[in-house]
């Protein structure tokens, strides 16, 4: 993550070059927001965009004291050389490739007490030093302080301590209060020539539209599922069979997949128990279904991580189903160990039904992030993705009856 240059962020070769041209022409704006799904190197792209504006062999770049000193000694002979991405060699590029350049201010979110904020920061950084994948996992409560803007905003009165400017990168900042984007606001808007901005989210709704429309707007797309799985195998150590589930969970989502990389159980057992629940639904049981549900969630505890990943095994599977039923290799299926059974079930259940139970699920996983019961939630959905069709028999009149096609 702290030694990633521009030319090589994973899987945004738009952004890559969008953000090399700024650095080339060195017209930076006053604040960019990278804005994208959760995993995908917005962090990544910030801190490698701020060393690229710190570097001392970029155009426009040159530290405040490359001038001749009055001791005599001779200017750096690379301040202000032509380039479109970080050096890696210079003392601008040593500093910040570390998180020590005092000219690079890295906020992000942190739970727990005031008084251990140092001690997090200080074990969080040192983490992202000792491991070049490192993914940012924090509670729910999480937030970007007040006592981290205001020592912020106090030191932006001031000029950059050894560059020309300053970058101030700020890493989820949808998770900062009102009053702090308030705050802000002004620093943001007009920061001077001394100061870059780089916010990044995952969540652009929960940005207030006054910041936004104060900001260069950088868009990053969802990675391709094999480059996630390549990156999985090559980077992380993860045999083939394993990478190959994560990458098709990870929704394009690098992190995602490297935070379920030693997930417990496995996940070939988790997979193996949320595609069990579906057994008691298809006979018509639904105490065998609630019972398992129940087991499955913890009477209901589950969080919606969990939950969301138990609907999307289910996902997965028809995707499967749907690819053998048509002619697919085993090559290009996920479920690669159950390719017997996934023959036998594609001879039986046809696209329609694969599309209804599908749309289902995608029903379900978009209410999750509301305020929902996972035992009920999941002993619904299932239900419905093994029961009659909607608009059939027992099921009341509803909207949802398009499905029926």
């Amino acid at each position: 993550m702290l030694t990633v240059k521009l030319a090589s962020l994973l899987g945004q070769p738009v952004v890559s070059e969008f953000l090399r041209g700024i650095v080339l022409r060195g017209r930076y704006a006053n604040a960019y927001l990278f804005h994208g799904p959760h995993g995908v190197g917005k962090t990544t792209a910030a801190l490698a965009f701020a060393r690229a504006a710190l570097c001392e062999r970029v155009h426009g770049a040159a530290p405040v004291d490359s001038a001749p000193s009055l001791f005599g000694e001779a200017p750096l002979a690379f301040a202000g050389a032509a380039g479109d991405d970080v050096c890696g060699e210079c003392r601008g590029c040593r500093m910040s490739s570390t998180l020590q350049h005092p000219d690079l201010r890295f906020l992000f979110p942190l739970s727990g007490e005031e008084k251990t904020l140092e001690t997090t920061v200080i074990e969080t950084l040192q983490s992202m030093r000792e491991d070049p994948l490192y993914v940012f996992q924090y509670e729910k409560a999480a937030s970007i302080r007040i006592s981290q803007t205001r020592e912020l905003l106090a030191e932006l009165g001031y000029r950059p301590h050894t560059a020309s400017r300053r970058v101030v990168v700020v890493r989820d900042c949808d998770r900062m209060r009102e009053d702090q984007f308030s705050a802000l606001l002004k620093s943001v808007e007009e920061p001077g020539a001394s100061t870059i901005w780089v916010l990044t989210t995952a969540r652009l709704s929960r940005v207030p539209v006054t910041i936004r429309s104060r900001c260069q707007r950088v868009r990053f797309a969802p990675l391709p599922e094999t480059l996630v799985r390549e990156t999985l195998e090559s980077q992380a150590g993860v045999d083939e069979k394993d990478a190959r589930m994560l990458a098709a969970l990870s929704g394009g989502s690098l992190g995602r997949a490297l935070s379920m990389r030693e997930a417990e159980p496995s996940m070939k057992d988790q997979r193996d128990a949320a595609l069990a629940l579906l057994a008691p639904a298809l006979k018509g049981d639904p105490g065998a279904l609630w019972a398992g549900v129940q087991k499955a969630t913890g009477f209901g505890k589950a969080g919606r991580e969990k939950l969301r990943l138990a609907l999307e095994f289910h996902q997965l599977w028809l995707r499967d189903l749907l690819r053998t039923r048509y002619g697919a290799g085993s090559e290009l299926l996920v479920n690669r160990d159950q390719v017997a059974r996934l023959k036998e079930l594609s001879a039986r259940v046809d696209a329609v039904e694969i599309r209804r139970r599908l749309l289902v699920l995608e029903e379900a996983l978009r209410s999750i992030d509301g305020n929902v019961s996972a035992d009920l939630t999941l002993f619904s959905t299932l239900s419905r993705v093994g029961g009659e069709r909607l608009g059939e028999s027992a099921w009341p009149a509803h909207a949802t009856a398009r499905w029926d096609v």
